[in-house]
């Protein structure tokens, strides 16, 4: 698009030529087709997969000056490139880890009776063998198989001591039993956390030993093994032979820093806003891994190189925010990173993590996934990217309308090195564990979603490899980021409505959703349940309407600070005020049908109980400063777990009640009870993090 100004258009138009070829127009989207379709065509998912193979192109025992340096094979790698690709502000930011890094050296397990001796496995031939945190050790000793090893009742009429472990469950939880409750040398365990070793018989996956705080406390080695490894010494076990092994492990340790790199597309200087991208090139320092995530940085680094060159050619308009790349070590880097700059997440509109998009969706039978934010923090960055895979998964899958096209795609998105796959994506719910978490955790809290394929076959495993990823479905990420980050970067107050109206859109869908679940509390409510059935039913619809209200008002964060745009989208967010009476009374028109069916009351508003009423009473508020988390006596039970925990906290803002927030969390997890959320609140109270007041 040659014009300065970066228009959002909808299609509103399809050439007659167009209409010949396909029989259904392609889905309209806030940037205009001609766009979309020079985009794809600037994209190459060969390259990011060349990437990928440049900086993890198998997993190694990564060579001490590297620790030594304070620098990393990936990290200059990633730097070179961008600032061959014309980032700007490329550069490698160091922070502490907090603790000394451990780095395996050598390695090697043999069997040595019943001979000859054999070679089982070896460091140096598969990383993935060597448990992280081991320590140096040459030890040869008698096998003794203890089942899983996890639990003491495992090692029942075992003699372990001075003798090497067999297990079939975690190494970590082996090693705390064996070697530091029963006194053996190491564990060599097969247990493989992917949850699939039948199908994968020869993968080992990645896993390690925790060092003890206590000096005191023993800590040896462990080795890795593949199902069928381990189930060929075992076999020798059952055999009543006598089996003896030989471990020699070499490790180190290294104060060694976290690197983080940094890239920009600079905006324009008319404003300092920025959007962010996020992936790890590092999980764990000795831990390294095609996919999981050499591919979300290698994507990045595609996706940037091909925007420059959009711009440069005048695709693409230079953006109004700055677009900041941060390649960092997973969740600790992008912390480390944003508390070393504070004044920068002030600014942050939103953000993008990619962690794990370059599978082959056919070895992996996935999808790419659309993980987006927690109700609490309700955002359009949720609706922009649904609307872009959208497009994608619809011009990348065979129609039966296609058949007139030759069973072709309508709009293919196709790498010539890569797969002629079908895009398969899913929009889901909030999901954390990567970088994404770091800025919806912020403050000010920054609305972040993660890209994701799941599952993957070879997850956290020796099969991590580049010859599990395609370059098509990397292209298709890439394509993403770019066309999610340019409506992020470059709209103004003129597109701003324009994006509000794609959140209005999915706001009605996702409310629909929630009245079908709202319906069907009540069409299966018994005499027993009807008033918690009724009472939930008309929770969910209230929470829906709360929620997409705020999320077709946070468009406004794109204005600019025009208060008139402002102004428009939050008119346009109220028009959902008459939807939510009508759905509202659809509610009670179906719980009045069923307290006739169940012959019981039926009340135009559910009636609290005594601990709701007495919760709703409570307003409970965040300490600023809380003190370390301890063991505090007394504390109730049940209380909240997981996400609810989390989203609890969020919605603590010192103004909703303890009910609230109940029913906050219950619309978005499934219905809790007001005790475990009131317990909660009280525990907390009781360790320091929560002051609690009544209203």
């Amino acid at each position: 698009m040659k014009s300065s100004r970066f228009t959002l258009a909808l299609i509103l138009a399809v050439s007659g030529a167009a209409l010949v070829a396909q029989e259904q127009a392609d889905p309209k989207t806030l940037i205009a087709s001609a766009t979309l379709n020079s985009i794809a065509q600037h994209i190459s998912g060969a390259q990011a997969r060349n990437h990928v193979l440049e900086m993890c192109p198998f997993e190694r025992n990564r060579p001490a000056e590297e620790y030594t340096s304070g620098t990393y094979r990936e990290s200059l790698y990633a730097e070179k490139t961008a600032k061959e690709y014309g980032f700007s502000d490329v550069h490698i930011e160091r922070f502490p880890l907090g603790a000394k890094q451990w780095d395996g050296e050598m390695g090697e397990l043999w069997v040595t009776e019943p001979g000859p001796a054999q070679l089982v496995t070896r460091y140096r031939d598969i990383a993935t063998t060597l448990a992280t945190g081991s320590r140096s050790a040459d030890v040869t000793a008698e096998l003794i198989y203890v089942g899983r090893g996890d639990t003491a009742a495992d090692y029942a009429g075992k003699d372990v001591k001075g003798k090497i472990v067999l297990a079939s469950g975690p190494v970590g939880a082996a090693h705390n039993l064996a070697v530091r409750q029963f006194g053996a040398e190491g564990v060599v365990s097969f247990f493989n956390g992917t949850g699939k070793p039948i199908d994968r018989p020869d993968q080992m996956g990645w896993s390690g030993i925790q060092a003890s705080a206590d000096p005191a406390v023993r800590t040896t080695w462990g080795f890795i093994l593949s199902l069928r490894m381990g189930l060929d010494l075992l076999a020798k076990i059952e055999r009543h032979q006598k089996v003896m092994v030989h471990a020699i492990v070499k490790a180190a340790e290294y104060d060694a820093p976290m690197n983080v790199v940094v890239a920009t597309i600079p905006g324009d200087g008319s404003t300092n806003e920025e959007f962010h991208f996020t992936a790890h090139l590092f999980e764990g320092i000795a831990k390294q891994g095609a996919n999981d995530n050499c591919g979300g940085p290698a994507t990045q680094l595609e996706a940037g190189r091909a925007w420059i060159e959009m711009i440069k050619d005048g695709t693409l308009p230079k953006p109004k925010r700055t677009v900041r790349f941060l390649w960092v070590p997973e969740i600790s880097g992008t912390t480390a990173y944003l508390r070393a700059h504070p004044d920068l997440g002030q600014h942050v509109v939103a953000s993008v993590s990619t962690d794990m998009v370059g599978a082959n969706q056919s070895i992996n039978h996935n999808s790419l996934h659309l993980n987006q934010t927690m109700y609490s923090i309700p955002s359009i960055i949720n609706d922009v990217s649904r609307q872009f895979f959208e497009y994608v998964g619809e011009t990348n899958r065979e129609k039966l309308h296609n058949r007139r096209n030759g069973y072709a795609f309508q709009n293919p998105m196709i790498d010539p090195s890569g797969t002629r796959d079908p895009f398969n994506y899913n929009i889901e719910k909030f999901y954390g564990s990567s970088d994404h978490q770091v800025h919806l955790d912020w403050n000010p809290r920054i609305p972040a979603v993660q890209f994701g394929n799941w599952p993957d076959a070879v997850y956290h495993s020796s099969d991590d490899s580049p010859a599990n990823q395609d370059p098509t479905q990397m292209k298709r990420a890439a394509f993403l980021m770019v066309t999610v980050g340019s409506v992020f970067a470059n709209s103004g107050p003129n597109d701003v409505m324009a994006v509000a109206g794609v959140a209005l859109s999915y706001a009605q869908q996702r409310i629909a959703a929630d009245l079908r679940d709202a319906m069907a509390f009540v069409a299966s409510a018994t005499a027993e349940t009807y008033a918690e059935n009724y009472k939930e039913a008309l929770n969910l619809v209230k929470q829906a309407y709360v929620r997409e209200r705020l999320d077709v008002r946070s468009a406004a964060t794109l204005a600019l600070g025009d208060k008139g745009v402002s102004a428009d989208v939050n008119a346009l967010a109220d028009t959902l005020t008459a939807s939510e009476t009508a759905d509202t009374a659809r509610v009670k028109l179906a719980a009045k049908a069923a307290a006739a069916r169940l012959k019981t009351t039926f009340t135009d508003a559910p009636i609290l109980t005594a601990a709701e009423q007495a919760a709703a009473k409570l307003v409970p508020a965040r300490v600023a400063n809380p003190p370390a988390a301890a063991a505090v006596p007394g504390l109730a039970s049940p209380t909240l777990t997981g996400y609810y925990t989390q989203e609890a906290r969020n919605f603590t803002d010192g103004q909703r009640s303890i009910l609230d927030i109940r029913n906050a969390i219950s619309a978005e997890f499934g219905p809790v009870s007001i005790e475990t959320v009131v317990n909660f609140f009280r525990n907390g109270e009781k360790q320091g993090q929560y002051t609690i007041v009544v209203k």
